[in-house]
């Protein structure tokens, strides 16, 4: 977008002002000369400064821009950890960062966690449908998904929570090339709190044909599997958090949504668990930025950030929201769909935010080879403790066997083996309560207490 700079301008009016005294000086020496002569009427028009914006200057200058990132559908979701979830807090931990140790956040650490932190907030939306409303996240809804249940990673419920930065300061070119960067930190916690890592000052950074990346300073705390007291700082490392290819923003709009490339990107994992390279169901195979997963070597959860056949679905990095004013936002951008870029929105490089993606069945876990935080990608989902949801009024044979079973979940049936939503966990479990009555059975005939009825069982 071309703009008049307020240089420019200024020359303009001072040019205007002293052609107006040389004309008027000229007419008055004219008038004294000729008395016979009317005077000279001259119609001088100065251009006014055109008004610009809220929070954009008159030269493309940007002074509160807005960034919102989810950061990934698994950083809102149900944790490997028996009962525990991953989240977002706004600013740091407490009041340094640093809450001395590796541990499950209880109501006793609600201090350690924010909603607000100057210029950042973790918003959430509460409500479906017409009456969806985006709230600031807190200590007590930290773990809900928008309907209020608690997230489930077998019932496909997140938090949806995503950071939200505003006062971001920058420029937009009439070329498209952007250039933003904001002020604050937001924090991923995960394992409840055993693990977390924060993202200080992000900037981004697009050029013209809209190729560039969200970069960010990261650091945190790390720790050891097999020595959970230790407690060491992570220095500070500045990385690109997503890259983006072909990716514009629309100099002439409010902004847009952003879809980073993860799909079919090749990482290094360190003699860590391998890159799993064949596409999932539902999504794709990929990873975030190779800086980025070797700082995670450091946090202890690498996994996390690239596809190992294990949550693959859920790994992929959400689109990026940027709002060239804050108080015109263009909205949440939504989970993220492992797009590569390429421009197959037109080249303007936005997105719809596409739907969440159901869990889909990545084979039995268990491919990892544990963190350094105690607990890797590779923890069963027999662990969680949670059961799948099931409709109140479905019936089903040998309620009792049949609830047992199902209560205790993954943990007796294999995940390989369990078809997606509740329809496939009602046959998996029907086909257990069937497999035990026939081996009761069998064990029945082969001791005696149970004969056909056609046969005469001995006096």
């Amino acid at each position: 977008m071309s703009r008049t700079p307020r240089r420019r301008r200024s020359a303009t009016t001072a040019a205007a002002l002293v052609l107006t005294l040389l004309l008027s000086a000229a007419t008055t020496a004219s008038a004294t000369a000729s008395d016979d002569q009317g005077p000279l009427l001259l119609t001088v028009t100065v251009p006014g400064d055109e008004q610009a914006p809220p929070g954009e200057a008159e030269d493309g200058r940007l002074t509160d821009a807005e960034l919102r990132w989810a950061v990934s559908v698994q950083a809102g979701s149900e944790s490997h950890l028996a009962g525990q979830c991953n989240f977002l807090v706004a600013g740091r931990p407490g009041t340094d960062g640093d809450t001395r140790g590796g541990r499950i956040w209880t109501d006793a650490d609600r201090t350690l966690y924010h909603g607000t932190a100057g210029d950042v907030r973790v918003v959430r939306t509460v409500g479906r449908g017409a009456d969806a409303t985006q709230r600031t996240a807190t200590f007590g809804t930290r773990c809900t998904a928008p309907d209020g249940r608690p997230v489930s990673y077998a019932a496909g419920r997140t938090t949806g929570a995503e950071a939200v930065l505003t006062g971001g300061t920058g420029t937009r070119e009439a070329d498209g090339s952007v250039r933003i960067r904001w002020k604050g930190s937001f924090t991923v916690v995960f394992y409840g709190g055993l693990v977390y890592w924060w993202v200080t000052d992000p900037e981004l950074r697009l050029d013209a044909a809209g190729n560039g990346a969200l970069t960010g300073t990261l650091g945190g705390y790390g720790t050891d599997q097999q020595d959970m007291t230790r407690w060491e700082p992570l220095p500070s490392t500045r990385a690109q958090l997503v890259t983006f290819t072909g990716r514009r923003l629309d100099p002439a709009s409010r902004g847009g949504h952003l879809v980073p490339d993860y799909c079919g990107v090749r990482t290094s994992t360190g003699g860590r668990v391998p890159q799993f390279r064949e596409d999932p169901a539902g999504s794709c195979w990929g990873s975030f930025p190779q800086a980025f997963v070797n700082f995670h070597q450091l946090v202890g959860e690498p996994e996390f950030w690239y596809s190992t056949g294990t949550r693959d679905e859920i790994k992929t990095p959400a689109n990026v929201s940027v709002s060239f004013d804050a108080a015109e936002s263009v909205g949440s951008a939504g989970p993220g769909d492992g797009g590569t870029g390429g421009g197959g929105d037109g080249g303007n490089g936005t997105a719809a935010p596409p739907a969440a993606v159901p869990p889909a069945t990545t084979g039995p876990e268990g491919s990892g080879g544990g963190s350094r935080a105690g607990t890797g990608d590779g923890a069963t989902r027999g662990g969680t403790g949670t059961t799948p949801d099931t409709d109140a009024g479905a019936a089903s044979f040998l309620p009792v066997a049949a609830a047992t079973l199902d209560a205790a979940g993954a943990a007796l049936i294999p995940d390989g083996l369990i078809p997606g939503g509740t329809t496939g966990r009602r046959l998996a479990v029907l086909t257990a309560v069937l497999l035990v009555a026939a081996s009761v059975a069998i064990l029945g005939f082969r001791q005696g207490w149970l004969v056909l009825p056609f046969r005469r069982r001995d006096p």
